[in-house]
């Protein structure tokens, strides 16, 4: 292989720290022990809030747990499949999760919204602060309590965290956990109504609820927030880009403020309260397809640099290795391929190129026994179903 693209190889590993793993015991980092002590001190505000209920409300504690691991398992499912190239390790995905769930959830948000909620009863009045005080506090202090939770990832493991992606994901896992908990404290509000006389009646309604308003909610929100950070930031992988930063940041901000507010900006009407959520349901989903597009470029050069010199040994096509850099490039190719046998073997090709970049990012370019067998699969798909 040539010597110059194997040393662009080297280099896009090095800036990307595809492969690298995480560890999560620092003791000589003052953010590891930063980070135990506001999730710590989470997770005990959380146990003091419920453990008083867990009697009487056992059932519905125990309900609105199933399904917060289900929700869990779904949208944890999803964001691990947009992860297309080399994935976070799961100790650093976990550690996100982690954040959302206690430390902004319970240690920052829940008295910071309190504490703001009150100062605008006593600046405005009772009836403003009930119409606005979601809209106009939530946003602020939520995105900036998840939106933390990257620069702790980022100082707790700065060679992993370096791209708009990895922002734009990790964010997104934090966002999770947030939304886990909250969705708990709502179903359990749910279940707790009317004095708990009907529990799973309360719950199924706020579940019901919270289940459509999770689709545009905090993992959406947060990733584009983190996503924005990354941009003000930069690093090696990713020039700054201010702009974009201050956009992504601000766009979740004004898309959480519009959709808690929906109501008190329709003034009560129904048809126009449905319009306002529809129209910023397009536009929080428009800003995080704008946030992909930008950040895909960074990401399609590394994976070139990583796949180039297979192009040069023949085990990979130019074509390939493009449809391989995301998720439009391989719709494109596949869909070129005419007839369905060909359209299959091509969409097996770029998800085996895909697996051969991820192994390649874990041995830093050596040929491991992994390397070997994801090109052994490549050429078995060629013999197989010959073009």
């Amino acid at each position: 292989m040539s010597t110059a693209l194997l040393e662009s190889r080297a280099a896009a590993l090095d800036k990307t720290a595809w492969g690298e793993k995480f560890r999560f015991v620092q003791p000589r980092n003052v953010v590891f022990w930063i980070y135990l002590w506001l999730c710590g001190v989470g997770a005990v505000k959380g146990w003091q809030m419920f453990a008083p209920y867990a009697g009487y409300f056992g059932r519905a504690l125990l309900v609105a747990g199933i399904v917060a691991v289900i929700s869990v398992i779904v949208w944890g499912w999803w964001f691990r499949h947009i992860d297309r190239f080399e994935r976070q390790p799961v100790g650093l995905v976990v550690t996100g999760f982690v954040w959302g769930a206690t430390a902004a959830t319970f240690t920052i948000a829940l008295p910071g919204n309190t504490a703001l909620g009150s100062l605008y009863t006593k600046l405005f009045g009772q009836v403003w602060a009930e119409d606005w005080h979601a809209g106009l506090t939530a946003p602020l202090v939520e995105e900036t309590a998840k939106g933390v939770g990257i620069i702790v990832l980022l100082a707790l493991a700065p060679r992993l965290v370096r791209t708009v992606t990895d922002g734009l994901l990790l964010g997104a896992f934090i966002g999770l956990g947030f939304q886990t908990s909250e969705d708990f404290l709502y179903s359990f509000a749910g279940a707790t109504q009317g004095f708990g006389a009907h529990q799973t009646d309360g719950l199924v309604g706020s579940i019901a609820q919270r289940t459509f308003s999770d689709i545009i909610s905090h993992p959406l929100f947060t990733a584009l927030f983190c996503a924005g950070v990354m941009y003000l930031i930069g690093s090696t992988a990713q020039p700054r880009r201010i702009g974009r930063g201050i956009a992504l940041i601000v766009a979740p901000i004004v898309v959480h403020g519009v959709w808690d507010s929906m109501i008190a900006i329709a003034g009560g009407s129904a048809a126009l309260t449905i319009v306002i959520m529809v129209g910023d349901a397009i536009f929080a989903l428009t800003a995080l397809w704008i946030a992909f597009v930008w950040a895909h470029p960074r990401e399609a050069h590394f994976v070139r640099d990583v796949l180039a010199p297979e192009i040069e040994s023949g085990v990979l096509t130019d074509d390939e290795v493009t449809a391989a850099g995301g998720w439009r490039q391989q719709r494109q190719y596949v869909k070129a391929g005419g007839h369905r046998a060909e359209r299959r073997r091509r969409r097996h090709l770029v998800r085996a190129a895909v697996d051969l970049c991820g192994d390649l990012a874990a041995s830093k370019g050596a040929d491991t026994v992994d390397v070997v067998t994801s090109r052994g699969e490549i050429a078995r798909l060629r013999s197989e179903h010959p073009s």
